[in-house]
């Protein structure tokens, strides 16, 4: 895994431990989330070949903001309450979305690093909102909490891992 991959991939961290609090709203980020990352794949890999240098930064920065926009707003009409909620967590997806095409996440030969990106993320996004879930307390639902499920989680499966390396 590279380095701007790695750093697009934990830019989601916060956005995780913020909408885990409840699976209807880690679900409806969840797809927004997917939509957004799909489409701006999509659309970028239009302007890849048609734009170079600046002007595909500025391109990938636009359509990043436009689909951000637009999943707010569908969200809006469909849910307006749980989706003022997900307003700050759906900028991230869209600077996640710059940094993954600056990454080169995109290319079509990065096609198991895009699955990986949405397994590892649909993972962690499950297991820390069942943890939450699990956990049932009103305490639970709180952010620091959401810190503390994630270490335990990362540290298991960085053990877990090891466990599974022959030395």
């Amino acid at each position: 895994m590279t380095k701007p991959f790695a750093l697009g991939s934990l830019l989601l961290m916060p956005a995780l431990l913020g909408v885990s609090a409840t699976p209807a709203g880690a679900a409806a980020f969840w797809a927004l989330w997917v939509l957004i990352v799909t489409l701006h794949g999509w659309s970028c890999a239009w302007v890849r070949n048609r734009l170079s240098g600046n002007w595909r930064l500025i391109a990938n920065v636009l359509l990043a903001t436009t689909w951000v926009s637009c999943a707010h707003l569908v969200a809006q009409a469909l849910a307006f309450g749980p989706s003022m909620a997900l307003g700050a967590y759906l900028g991230l997806i869209g600077v996640q979305c710059v940094l993954l095409e600056h990454a080169g996440l995109f290319a079509a030969n990065q096609r198991r690093a895009q699955l990986q990106l949405f397994t590892v993320a649909t993972g962690l996004l499950v297991a820390i909102t069942l943890s939450r879930l699990l956990l049932g307390s009103s305490i639970a639902t709180l952010a620091p909490t959401g810190f503390i499920l994630l270490g335990l989680w990362l540290a298991g499966w960085q053990a877990w891992t090891q466990r599974r390396k022959p030395h």
